[in-house]
Order: C-alpha cells, then sequence, then structure tokens
C-alpha cells in the first residue's frame, strides 16, 4: 500500500526558501514516520484462520521433488475458490505443503463517539413545570402565550427552540435565556428574558405638512408601552404612507431612541419632507382601440383639483388600483374579455418633483354575444315556467345575439331580474351567467340559469346605533314589517326614508338569513349625527348696517322625531322673534302637526312694520312619504307706520321717511290678517338638511278675506321648486361629490280692495336669500316721485321703492368639495330674477323711471325678460355650529346705484 503526501507553497518569496525548505524537509520525515508506524500496525493484525488439515506423522518427511509438486498432466487447475481436497489415508501418507495465504482485512476508521447533550437526554421526558423570571412588565402569562411547550406534554429539543425564536420575534425581549433541570420527576424549564426599555414618549420633528396628532394615530409604537424595534420599522413605513397620500412622494423618515433613566426611552421620528411630487403625465401604451381620452376619464390619478393650479394631484396606491379597475371595467364594457394592465411604471422628473406613469395594456380580442339563454331551473334541475313568464323575462335582458359583449349591462339587467325575484318574496334567488369563451371565434355564450329558492319572510328586524333615536321613530320610516315577505325595493325605499330624515350620517341594510333558510334578519346599523344646532349669523348692509341672527333648534327633541326651534333676527331694521314645533306624526298616525308663534318688527328707511301672530297646520302624506298635503291657518295683528319706533319696547331713533309724502293709498292699509293656505308639497330628496339628489317642489294659495273675520283682503300664489343633482362622489354627506342645485321660486298676489295690496305683503328681492350680488330688499318696482307733495320739490334720488306684487327668480349653482375631511366646500352661482307690478294704480299715476326699464311700475308682456342677473362664487363650511356661507356676488348689468360687489355671509343652508 502506498500513501503520498505533498506540500506545496504558493508564493513564497525567494528570501525565506531556505526556511521553506527546512519546514518542507521536517514535514516529510514526519510523515514518514507515521506510515512506517502505520504499516507495522497493519502487520500486528490477525491473518484468516485456515481450513483444518490431517494430522501430520511423527517422522520428518525428506523433502519433496519440485516435480510431486505440480499437478498430473491433463488435470484441470485448482480454482481459488475450490474446496481442498481431502486429507490421504494413513497408509499413504503425503508431505503437508503449505496453504496458500488469504488478502489481509480492510482496517475500520477510528470511531468518534460525542456525548448526548442535556437537551437530547430529556427528549421525552414530560414537563413538570415551566416558569419565568426577569419579566417586570410583561405577565408570566404573556410569555406563555408564545410557547408551544405547555406543562403535561412530552419536552423535544425542536419545539423549545422553536418557542425561543417567537420570543424574541416578539420584539420585547433584548435576550432570552433558557435553563433545563431533569429529575425523576420530568423536566422543568426556566426562561430567563430581560425586557426592552419602556418608551416614555414619542416625539416628531421636521413635519409640517402633518400634524403631530395624525401621525401618533397612525403609528405602532405608543408611550407607556415596551420598546419593539418591528414595531417602529412598521411605524416608518407607516409615517411615509401618510406622506404619499398627500403627494410627498420622497419623504424620508428616520428614528433613534434616547435612553432615560429607569430602563426608559423617547423614540424620536425625524422627517424629511422634500417637495410634494405631483403625477405630471399618464402615458398608455397598447390601447389600440380606446383612446387616451376616454382612459383618462375614468382615472383620478393624475387628475387634478380646482385648487391644484395645473398640477396633476398626488400619486396614490389606493387610488390607483382603483383606476386600473375602472379601466379593466371600461375595457370588459367594450368587449375584450381578456384585457390585462400590467404594473405601472412609475419614474422621477429630472427636478424630482414630479412622477411620470407608464401603463401598459394588453387589450386582446373583442368578443361578441353568439348566444344568450335566460331560463329558470327548479330543484330537480329542469326548466320551468319563470316568474312572470318566458317573454317578460326576455325583455329583460336587453342583450341580443350578435351585439358586442358589456359586462355593465348585463350586470345591470341581471340586477333587475334578482330584485323581481326578491321582490316577489324569493330573497335566495341565484341567476348567475355562465359564459362559455370561444377564443377562436371571438364570441361568448352566455347562460344565465335561475334557481329561485323557497319563499322568505322577514323574521325580525333589529336597530343598532341608535343612543339616541328612538326605534319606534326609525321603524314608521320603514316600508316593511316582521312577518311580511322579503321585498328588496321596500327595503332601500326604507333606507332611503330613514336616511332623509336628517338625523343620521349614513344608513346600512345588512340582511342575513335567520334561523331557517326561509327567514331573513334585517339589521339596520345606523351612525347618529348632532341634530341640535345652535347658529349664529351677521352680515354689513348699507342700508341695515350690521345683521345678527341666531338659532337653537332640535331637529330630533328627545329622540321622538320631532323639531323645536327659537329663532331671533336682530339688525337696526328688523327683529324676528319666533318659536315653532313640528310633530311629523301627530298622535301616532299619518298626520302632521306643526305650531308657530312669532313676533316680528320691520323697520326700513321708509316705513315700519309691526307684527305678533301665531299658526298652526296641518297635513296628512297622500303618498308616504313624498307627497303631503297641508292646510295653514294663520291669525296676526299687523302695523304700518312711518313714525321712528324701532323696537318691541319703544325706543326710538331718528329716521328720515319720504313714504309719508308720497301717493300710496295702501301704505297704511293694516289691522288684523286671518288667513287659510293649503299647500301640496312632493318631496324626494334623500336628505333633509344636507341633500345631494332629488326634488322638492311647494305649491300653495293663501287666501284672506272678510268672510273668516280678516280685516286685510289678498289672494297670493307661490311655488317653490328646488332640484339636486350629483355630478360625482358619494351622496347624502355634507362634503362629498359635485352637486349641481337649481331653485326655482314664483309669487303673485292681488287684492280685491281698491288700495291694492298691503306694501309689507309685497315682494322685495335682493340680499344673500335670494338675489346675491344685490343689497338687501333693494329689487322690486321703483316709482320716480318727488320728495314732497309739491311738485317743485327735488326728486327722490333713485325713485322710491315700492316693490313688486309678481315676482320670480332663480339660483343655478354648482357646489364643490375643497377640503373634504374637514367640509369645506366652494359654490359657483348664477342669480336671475326680478319683481315686477301689475296693479294699474301706479302705472297710470306715475311715469316710468329715466334711468332704466327694468325698474318700471308698468307690466307688459315683455317685462319678463327684463330681468337683474348676478353671479359670483363662496365657501362654505360644515362647521359644528351649522353650514357657514361667505359669498360674493357681482351684479350684472348693474344700476348706476348698485355696488360692484357685494360680500355677505351668515349661517344656514341656501335651499
Amino acid at each position: 500500500m502506498k500513501r503520498s503526501i505533498s506540500a506545496r507553497s504558493v508564493g513564497a518569496p525567494p528570501r525565506r526558501v531556505g526556511r521553506i525548505v527546512f519546514v518542507a524537509f521536517t514535514t516529510f520525515l514526519l510523515a514518514l514516520a507515521m506510515v512506517l508506524v502505520w504499516t507495522a500496525a497493519w502487520a500486528q493484525q490477525p491473518t484468516r484462520p485456515r481450513a483444518p488439515a490431517a494430522p501430520a506423522p511423527q517422522t520428518t518427511p525428506p523433502p519433496a521433488s519440485p516435480a510431486s509438486s505440480a499437478p498430473p498432466a491433463g488435470a484441470p487447475a485448482a480454482s481459488p475458490n475450490a474446496p481442498a481436497p481431502s486429507a490421504p489415508a494413513p497408509s499413504a501418507p503425503a508431505p503437508s505443503a503449505p496453504a496458500p495465504s488469504a488478502p489481509a482485512p480492510e482496517v475500520a476508521g477510528p470511531t468518534i463517539r460525542i456525548p448526548q447533550t442535556e437537551g437530547e437526554k430529556a427528549e421525552g421526558y414530560t414537563i413538570v413545570a415551566i416558569e419565568v423570571s426577569g419579566n417586570r412588565k410583561t405577565t408570566k402569562e404573556e410569555v406563555q402565550s408564545y410557547l408551544r411547550e405547555k406543562i403535561g406534554q412530552a419536552f423535544k429539543m425542536e419545539t423549545l427552540t422553536g418557542d425561543v425564536r417567537a420570543l424574541w420575534d416578539a420584539g420585547f425581549f433584548d435576550d432570552v435565556e433558557v435553563d433545563m433541570t431533569r429529575g425523576d420527576r420530568g423536566v422543568t424549564l426556566r426562561f430567563l428574558v430581560r425586557e426592552r426599555p419602556n418608551v416614555k414618549a414619542i416625539e416628531f420633528s421636521g413635519n409640517e405638512e402633518i400634524e403631530n396628532d395624525k401621525l401618533s394615530e397612525a403609528i405602532e409604537v405608543k408611550p407607556n408601552t415596551i420598546l419593539s424595534i418591528p414595531a417602529i420599522n412598521r411605524s416608518v413605513q407607516k409615517i411615509k404612507d401618510q406622506y404619499q397620500e398627500k403627494g410627498y412622494f420622497l419623504a424620508e423618515v428616520s428614528y433613534t431612541i434616547d435612553s432615560q433613566r429607569d430602563n426608559e426611552v423617547i423614540v424620536k421620528f425625524k422627517i424629511v419632507e422634500h417637495q410634494q411630487v405631483t403625477v405630471r403625465r399618464v402615458s398608455f401604451i397598447g390601447n389600440d382601440h380606446i383612446p387616451e381620452s376616454e382612459l383618462r376619464e375614468t382615472m383620478m390619478t393624475g387628475q387634478g383639483s380646482l385648487l391644484s393650479f395645473g398640477s396633476g394631484g398626488p400619486y396614490r396606491q389606493d387610488m390607483f388600483e382603483r383606476d386600473v379597475l375602472m379601466m379593466s371595467s371600461l375595457y370588459y364594457d367594450r368587449g375584450y374579455m381578456n384585457v390585462q394592465i400590467g404594473t405601472p411604471r412609475v419614474m422621477l422628473t429630472p427636478d424630482r418633483e414630479g412622477i411620470e406613469i407608464t401603463l401598459v395594456i394588453h387589450e386582446g380580442p373583442r368578443f361578441k354575444i353568439r348566444q344568450l339563454k335566460v331560463f329558470e331551473r327548479d330543484e330537480n334541475g329542469n326548466e320551468i315556467e319563470p316568474l312572470g313568464g318566458r317573454r317578460a323575462l326576455r325583455q329583460m335582458i336587453r342583450a341580443h345575439n350578435g351585439d358586442w359583449f358589456n359586462r355593465s349591462e348585463v350586470v345591470k339587467d341581471l340586477q333587475a331580474v334578482r330584485t323581481l325575484y326578491k321582490d316577489a318574496g324569493y330573497y335566495s334567488v341565484e341567476a348567475d351567467p355562465e359564459p362559455e369563451i370561444d377564443s377562436v371565434r371571438r364570441e361568448v355564450d352566455i347562460v344565465i340559469p335561475i334557481k329561485r329558492g323557497p319563499l322568505t319572510r322577514i323574521e325580525r328586524i333589529e336597530i343598532k346605533g341608535n343612543t339616541k333615536t328612538r326605534d319606534k321613530v326609525i321603524r314608521r320610516e320603514m316600508e316593511i314589517e316582521e312577518g311580511a315577505l322579503y321585498s328588496e325595493t321596500k327595503v332601500e325605499t326604507s333606507r332611503k326614508r330613514i336616511n332623509a330624515l336628517g338625523y343620521f350620517e349614513r344608513v346600512d341594510v345588512t340582511p342575513e338569513i335567520g334561523s331557517a333558510p326561509d327567514r331573513v334578519t334585517l339589521y339596520f346599523e345606523i351612525a347618529e349625527r348632532a341634530t341640535g344646532t345652535f347658529q349664529v349669523g351677521a352680515g354689513f348692509s348699507s342700508v341695515e348696517n350690521f345683521i345678527a341672527t341666531a338659532q337653537i333648534q332640535q331637529a330630533n327633541l328627545f329622540g321622538n322625531g320631532q323639531s323645536l326651534a327659537l329663532q331671533a333676527q336682530v339688525s337696526s331694521l328688523r327683529q324676528i322673534i319666533s318659536v315653532r314645533f313640528f310633530e311629523p306624526y301627530f298622535l301616532n298616525s299619518d298626520w302632521s302637526m306643526s305650531t308657530e308663534v312669532f313676533q316680528q318688527l320691520y323697520v326700513y328707511s321708509d316705513f315700519s312694520r309691526s307684527s305678533l301672530g301665531a299658526s298652526v297646520t296641518y297635513g296628512y302624506a297622500l303618498v308616504q312619504p313624498w307627497l303631503r298635503l297641508s292646510l295653514t291657518g294663520t291669525v296676526q295683528q299687523d302695523k304700518v307706520s312711518t313714525s321712528n319706533t324701532t323696537t318691541f319696547f319703544g325706543s326710538t331713533s331718528s329716521v328720515v321717511n319720504t313714504f309719508p309724502r308720497l301717493p300710496l293709498a295702501n301704505l297704511f292699509n293694516d289691522g288684523r290678517t286671518i288667513s287659510l293656505r293649503p299647500a301640496l308639497v312632493y318631496d324626494t330628496r334623500d336628505n333633509r338638511l344636507f341633500p345631494t339628489s332629488g326634488i322638492y317642489l311647494n305649491l300653495s294659495t293663501e287666501w284672506a278675506t272678510e268672510g273668516i273675520g280678516s280685516e286685510i283682503e289678498y289672494l297670493r300664489h307661490r311655488f317653490s321648486g328646488n332640484f339636486y343633482y350629483p355630478l360625482g362622489g358619494s351622496t347624502g354627506q355634507p362634503g362629498s361629490g359635485f352637486v349641481l342645485k337649481l331653485r326655482t321660486e314664483l309669487g303673485y298676489i292681488t287684492s280685491p280692495s281698491s288700495a291694492g295690496v298691503p306694501i309689507y305683503q309685497r315682494f322685495f328681492l335682493g340680499g344673500i336669500l335670494d338675489m346675491r350680488g344685490y343689497r338687501l330688499r333693494t329689487i322690486g318696482t321703483r316709482l320716480p316721485l318727488n320728495a314732497a307733495l309739491d311738485p317743485n320739490s327735488a326728486p327722490i334720488n333713485n325713485g322710491a321703492n315700492i316693490g313688486g306684487n309678481l315676482q320670480a327668480y332663480s339660483n343655478l349653482e354648482l357646489e364643490f368639495p375643497i377640503i373634504d375631511k374637514v367640509g369645506i366646500r366652494g359654490v359657483v352661482f348664477y342669480d336671475m330674477g326680478n319683481a315686477w307690478n301689475t296693479e294699474d294704480q301706479f302705472c297710470r299715476t306715475t311715469p316710468s323711471p329715466q334711468f332704466s326699464d327694468v325698474v318700471s311700475p308698468c307690466f307688459d308682456a315683455s317685462s319678463l325678460i327684463k330681468l337683474r342677473t348676478s353671479t359670483g362664487f363662496g365657501v362654505r363650511w360644515f362647521s359644528p355650529l351649522g353650514p357657514l356661507r361667505f359669498e360674493w356676488g357681482f351684479p350684472l348689468q348693474r344700476l348706476p346705484y348698485e355696488e360692484n360687489y357685494v360680500f355677505e355671509f351668515t349661517i344656514g343652508n341656501f335651499f
């Protein structure tokens, strides 16, 4: 056996060759000695035992000749594996020959035995106790909750290793040690932990765009908790997410941990906000069949708001995911059923202040409908006559064979089919399409099997979230009841009626299967809003100087759905106090009742009017709750005067009045008024306090005559219509989406008296309540009279404003969100209207004013197109005190005595 040992030195310096040779020679001698020792040890190994031989004779035989040892000629050679020949007989003894030597056995290498650890020796022992030490704020139970090792189980080293790792990954400990004691009874484990410090405080620096409170709410690290490094790392990412939502795509967040006494630390987050990053451009690749303009219309990413000033707005991942779904839906609606939109490529612009997004679209083929089949199956799978008949059912599906596939239309039609069955009580109806795509012919078969399921009744109606409002106030708005058949339309109508009360932020309905498959439980979950309001307003006017209004109103009194309002308005020329109570369900019936007591004082530059009275109104729902008929009876005492009385308490102020010298026969036409006013109201608004969709129409006629005891006689007709149309975003919530609003009001009053309509009953327009951009009560008919009865006296500047007995005005405005989270909205508006005079006595006795025919006292058909117009903008804030209105109005084609613009503000909804 040969062993070769070589040694090699690589890269030795020349001056060290002698040392290397010496080391190599010494190594060779040691290797040679080891080989000799190994060879000697091998030689000492015992040889393999031989096969037994015949006993040898006592005499020494003569040496055999060499020929005698060879086998005879022609004999086969002995195989090395053949058995040894039998021994010769004693009469002819043969000399013994030495047996061939067998090969020596191979020598096995040395065996290394490693002693078992204590953990391996304890494998299988029962765990008799688990102890925890070193914990100060973390309880023993909290530590043991991370352990899979339990008392009474068999001990395993693998499980113990996992438990130590789980405690470390929890992030609450700097060190974890385990001591194990093995005894006759079993194994005792003791976990020795060293807790991480306690978080004393959280500090932020560098954050100017996001307040500390909002950042504190977003992060996971909280004061008075154990320091967790993983929680800090997650908090860093959440802070970045907050900034990315605001467009700060490059914001950097780092942290430091400052040690304090008593094993406490202060975690400090350092924020570098950088510049706000906006979406500069969104590009599309692969959109061969749908233009970029249509794709961009579905996207919110890259679309700036009115305050973005040309910027594309911030990039947000959640917003972009929504955009991808909307673009995919657009393609599905065009028949591209295999469309794929890839991951966006986002690149920073060179100035690092914007990003460019590129979207790769794989449109795929466009599919047509080859066959569309709608039918109903019974429980056994047999086709049966559907609800309403096959023809009526097929007509509900508007798609036809050969049309391009449109997923939205199919889904909408299927929803109508489901509603048909659910309105009949089949809540569990199934109508899911089964499309079969033929990619070769680019056609799709749509099979819609319907399975109606059992007739379902409403088992229970539960209301959640109404901490103040009583259940009966909510239930009486429902068109469903327990025990009745389920109806999806009635459930949705009930939800809308409850939401229209204006008491709640939201109303959600969740149906669930009840105690049996044919029973359903309805859960109405609501979120109440504050229904009590304290509204104040103020404004300035060249006529009234300072104006202040205040209103205390509870729209949901004691949770009973009743309304109580106390209103007061005070100015140098106007003082109003009124108390109003409204009961929508009088004596738990469909009748409504309201009553009002009021005292009013109006002091203008030309006359004053004081009124004291009360009214009672009864109404009945002709179509609950959309159409109501009401009758109002009013009794009031009016007094018109040109004296200087300006308050309820008789104090006076110096007011120069010109009306005492004017030939107005109806100026002092005052006294007792008793009137009846029937009204018809149609109301489909989604919310009575903050409407964003629906219609409100009010048509009324007020009649005051001597036949019912009235000293003042007149007949007044009024119509008002409010229209609300949402243009985007959710509805029913202040500060959500664009809303287009239109209000139109018409009024006409006549009197059988020769004196005409009393001056205080005539229409005066102008101000923030009807025609913005004009001062209060400055729009109407004007008479070019002199300041005195003397015809040579100076004329009244700009004429005497006597209002009109016919009025018409409209307000068109677009309301849009500015800062949704705090309820700040903007508005742009356009107002138009006028007040005309149709009574002959003013037209016959006075000429038309010379400065404009829009204020002429003479009326004809052409007067209806002589309108006053204005435009403007404003800001509205839905504050806790109520909706604040700040509006700037600019009159169009203004008259010489009118201002360029008028700014006013108040509290309360416009309409």
